[in-house]
């Protein structure tokens, strides 16, 4: 069982997965790849762990049954109940992989967790800087890993302008260089945290490697959020939600087209939502300003895409769950600023919700801040 763990750890940053396109309608003419059931490797680890541990989930019958009738509700009043079905399966894997790794007495956090992530922390911040290096995606072996395949130049791949030079953002193996970075930031904190555990060498190594790539990742984002951070460890007593927004963004009309339509969403569909997984596909219902297939995003903000696609009742859960991780965490400050870090990041992108990647260490971080002092 430990083994299982400690390979999901190892595999966390990887994204390597069978899609099944024909299962998803195009939106407006394209095939987006947030709608798009897909079965990670990662998904059959835990699925084995699930499999393995089934005895340990003990689930109350009331609020499951609860739970089960919300699914219901939304799928019913999804416009695309494929996708919706879909990711509420995720949702429900998630929470059963919490529970596992709450009720498992012999897992250890630096062992079963943040050893071995580190080590594919390592490979991913490598790869970032090659791919920076080269201005495309390394492949070969990479590539079973779950990197895509791209060059500097293609239609929609990040890039940040030096003195007049285009320069690739690594992606590593992730989706976009800002979920890489934030990523990168979140593990940095326990990183730091078990310093003493590592071999010294390993860790000033792997610390200059993801230094590196949060630099190149340019991800104005994560720059504020550490900023942030360390104002709250310097004086955790003063108000910075002045502080809380993102700046300087070069698709900055695109995200407040974004958000716009989510507030117009969730005043049509306030109590449950669009549907789980559909406010893509009900963009073109509030707004006729997205023409480009990058475009076709989520809103940039786990906030308003949860209060979209679930309504009240989904954000009131959301925020019950926080709240519970913050309580249980008693003050431990590597679960403290892990949440931070994911709920001030959340706050002007959607990848800790979208992207198996961010959403897997999202779930780690909220199972180990409900149970820190077995840990």
């Amino acid at each position: 069982m430990i083994f299982l763990f400690n390979l999901l750890s190892f595999l966390i940053p990887t994204q390597l997965g069978f899609h099944f396109n024909f299962l998803t309608p195009a939106i407006f003419g394209f095939k987006i790849d947030y709608l798009i059931p897909t079965i990670y490797l990662t998904d059959i680890v835990i699925f084995l762990l699930l499999f393995f541990n089934i005895k340990k989930i003990k689930l109350k019958l009331l609020p499951t049954l609860l739970f089960v009738f919300f699914i219901i509700i939304n799928v019913l009043v999804s416009q695309y109940k494929i996708p919706s079905l879909y990711k509420w399966i995720k949702v429900s894997e998630i929470i059963l992989l919490g529970l596992v790794i709450i009720k498992s007495k012999n897992f250890k956090v630096f062992d079963n967790f943040i050893k071995p992530l580190s080590y594919s922390i390592f490979i991913a911040c490598f790869l970032g800087v090659a791919q920076w290096l080269l201005g495309k995606t390394v492949g070969g072996p990479f590539y079973l890993l779950g990197e895509r395949s791209f060059r500097l130049g293609d239609p929609g791949i990040s890039a940040f302008n030096i003195l007049g030079t285009e320069m690739l953002r690594p992606y590593a193996f992730f989706s976009h260089p800002n979920s890489f970075a934030g990523f990168l930031l979140v593990f940095s904190i326990f990183f730091i945290k078990f310093k003493n555990l590592f071999n010294k060498k390993y860790f000033y190594t792997l610390s200059i490697l993801i230094i590196a790539n949060l630099l190149l990742t340019f991800s104005l984002n994560v720059f504020l959020t550490i900023f942030i951070l360390i104002l709250i460890y310097i004086n955790p007593h003063l108000n910075y939600t002045f502080l809380l927004f993102d700046f300087g963004s070069r698709t900055f009309s695109h995200r407040i087209e974004l958000l716009k339509s989510s507030l117009h969403l969730i005043k049509q569909n306030f109590f449950v939502g669009v549907g789980l997984n559909n406010f893509i596909p009900n963009l073109i219902k509030v707004s006729n300003g997205f023409l480009n297939s990058w475009e076709l995003q989520p809103v940039h903000n786990i906030y308003l895409l949860i209060f979209s696609e679930t309504g009240i009742v989904g954000l009131m859960l959301f925020v019950y769950v926080i709240i519970r991780s913050f309580i249980f965490s008693k003050g431990i400050k590597v679960y403290i600023f892990s949440l931070y870090a994911i709920l001030i990041t959340g706050l002007s992108d959607h990848y800790w919700i979208t992207l198996q990647q961010n959403i897997l260490l999202f779930t780690f971080v909220l199972a180990l801040s409900l149970t820190p002092k077995k840990k």
